[in-house]
């Protein structure tokens, strides 16, 4: 047993992940922000794990109230982490408390406030800067921007956007991006729409280049469960029989006390190797749980998804019970956050809506699947290889700085994205469409009206 933070925890995992001394320098990097009164973080707490429940690691992290520290909008003031080993977990949960925590303080006065238009003619001018073009990301096809009432306020290179300053990836060069793209915290209804805030993209890391490594990466993983989920495409399901001892045993793990575990193969043409995670409980609930992780290792990608479902399961078994409605009470146009969305997955009928998934005739090895590993090849040079521009923008605070550790929003513009809400789909892009045929999945190109309407179960 062990004291953290003025809490005591006992380590149940017995597996060290990575290099374990440079997760415990992390870690003792990463608890200077943790302080009752002055912190950043203001408590630390071990979630408990049912007897009958795979064992992990699971923290939630307090946050103080840094309202007044922002011109955004309040957000929520706890954040969540897990792994298989408690040093792992702990980094996860303090990772993810700093990346939300720097990803939602800005000022407004900050900004340059002009349209794409304006912004560019003035670029070219007088300043070595260029812009993104807010037309050119992914969001409504034009049939959905035709079919809106509100359409008025969806934005055109036109209209007047406030921009902060990031790095176009490929060239290096200073570019100006839309800041509600960046900041979680930027309310929607100050100008006009552009894309829902979400945290994809954001990421914290010792370093620029692992952080934006990290915050790639999962752009790379949701772009690849949008496309493969909305287009139902049967894929390739791991025989994890295959796979070496330490993914073996987590994997028994997992399934030791009665749940079904599917692990898909959901690479794309990006060639970076992204895996979901399918757990399946037929005696009870949450009756499905999904996550999925992208990584440049193969094996990485694997445990990482099986961290996030049972990370993601726990919180189902935690919460669903005291949201105070039914499943049967919610329809899709109603699922608006993460709790919606496990409340409608955790029902037994939902487990057929995953068929196309879990009853899939394809199937490969660990070894097939880590062939896309991508060795020495870095990640960002592999995606901009592929097609697509890639930015960052540094949004690390001060204090955040000094502890050895930065956020980076990584922004891809033409990448699929995740959405949360069920009513604002985002069918705009070419790559929801192209890619399973490009990858042998379809032989023909599917179109908005065959794609899934059942509400995706991505947390």
């Amino acid at each position: 047993m062990s004291e953290v933070d003025g809490i005591t925890i006992t380590d149940t995992s017995g597996h060290a992940e990575g290099d374990r001394a440079e997760t415990e320098t992390d870690l003792a990097r990463l608890r200077r922000i943790a302080d009752p009164t002055t912190g950043i973080i203001t408590g630390v707490r071990r979630v408990p794990v049912p007897p009958d429940e795979p064992t992990i690691e699971s923290y939630v992290v307090e946050r103080a109230d840094f309202e007044p520290l922002t011109d955004g909008t309040a957000m929520p003031h706890e954040e969540g982490g897990c792994g298989f080993s408690r040093e792992v977990a702990l980094v996860a949960t303090y990772g993810e408390a700093i990346e939300r925590y720097c990803g939602c303080l800005y000022r407004q006065d900050a900004f340059r406030t002009a349209s794409y238009v304006d912004l560019s003619k003035a670029v070219r001018e007088s300043a070595p800067k260029s812009a993104v073009d807010p037309t050119d990301i992914v969001s409504f096809s034009a049939q959905q921007r035709a079919s809106m009432a509100g359409s008025a306020s969806l934005c055109g290179t036109d209209d007047e956007l406030s921009w902060t300053v990031g790095e176009d990836l490929d060239s290096g060069a200073d570019t100006y991006v839309p800041a509600q793209l960046v900041y979680l915290s930027y309310p929607t209804s100050a100008e006009p729409f552009v894309r829902n805030p979400i945290s994809t993209g954001l990421a914290a890391g010792p370093s620029r280049p692992m952080a934006i490594r990290n915050g790639l990466c999962e752009l790379v993983e949701r772009d690849a469960f949008m496309i493969w989920y909305l287009n139902e495409t049967e894929l390739p399901i791991v025989d994890l029989d295959t796979a070496p001892p330490r993914l073996r045993r987590l994997a028994n793990r997992v399934t030791a006390q009665g749940l079904e575990l599917t692990v898909l193969d959901a690479t794309t043409d990006l060639g970076v190797p992204v895996a979901i995670a399918i757990l399946v409980d037929r005696s009870g609930g949450p009756a499905v749980t999904v996550a999925a992780a992208a990584d440049p290792a193969a094996a990485a990608a694997i445990e990482g998804a099986l961290e996030e479902a049972i990370q993601t399961r726990l919180w189902g078994i935690h919460n669903i019970d005291s949201m105070g409605r039914s499943p049967e009470e919610l329809t899709p146009d109603e699922i608006t956050s993460f709790e919606d969305r496990g409340l409608f997955w955790s029902v037994q009928e939902r487990i057929a809506d995953l068929d196309f998934w879990i009853e899939s005739s394809r199937s490969t090895t660990v070894g097939e699947f880590e062939a896309a590993d991508l060795g020495a090849t870095d990640l960002v040079e592999q995606v901009i290889a592929a097609g697509y521009d890639c930015y960052a923008v540094d949004v690390t605070t001060r204090d955040i700085a000094a502890l050895g550790f930065t956020v980076q929003r990584v922004i891809a513009l033409r990448l699929q994205p995740l959405y949360l809400l069920e009513r604002l789909r985002y069918f705009g892009g070419e790559r929801l469409y192209r890619t399973p045929v490009e990858m042998g999945y379809r032989d023909t190109q599917p179109t908005a009206e065959s794609l899934n309407t059942v509400p995706h179960p991505f947390p």
